[in-house]
């Protein structure tokens, strides 16, 4: 805006009347309120909400997760159960029974003696702890009782 065009203003700014100059004002003022309103707020808003609802979405996968989840002692006794039956298959050992008794496992194993007595001393040496032991001797193949746990 030009020296020309400022002045013309203030002509017509001083031409006006006090009420209608308190008028245009109000009206100047209230633009800019809406252009406030519409260029500041709302967007803000909008966003303050779309947060709030993916906190909502978020915590309420983080419920779903956790109901599906098995509990740590469930699946610290699965992973000892999968351990024992794959080292007792791979030292050669009969794995006559295997159950989960709690965070505990109860099983049977029958073979050589040297190899079992092997397997069970590796296992402790990983951390199982034996709870319960029986062994006897059938046919020149060792049997074995036991209560294990984590």
């Amino acid at each position: 805006m030009g020296f020309k065009e400022w002045q013309r203003c203030k002509q017509v700014w001083e031409s006006m009347s006090h009420r209608e100059q308190r008028l245009l004002t109000g009206l100047v003022g209230l633009v800019l309120v809406i252009v406030s309103y519409t260029s500041i707020w709302q967007p803000t808003r909008h966003r303050l909400d779309l947060a709030e609802r993916q906190y909502w979405q978020q915590a309420e996968l983080a419920a779903r997760i956790q109901r599906l989840e098995p509990t740590s002692a469930t699946t610290a006794t699965s992973s000892l159960s999968v351990r024992i039956n794959d080292s007792a298959t791979a030292a050669g050992l009969e794995l006559a029974e295997l159950e989960i008794d709690g965070d505990s496992l109860r099983l049977a194993v029958s073979g050589d003696a040297n190899r079992l007595l092997d397997w069970l001393d590796r296992h402790e040496r990983d951390g199982a702890t034996l709870q319960v032991l029986s062994l006897e001797v059938r046919n020149g193949v060792l049997d074995a009782r036991m209560v294990l746990g984590q």
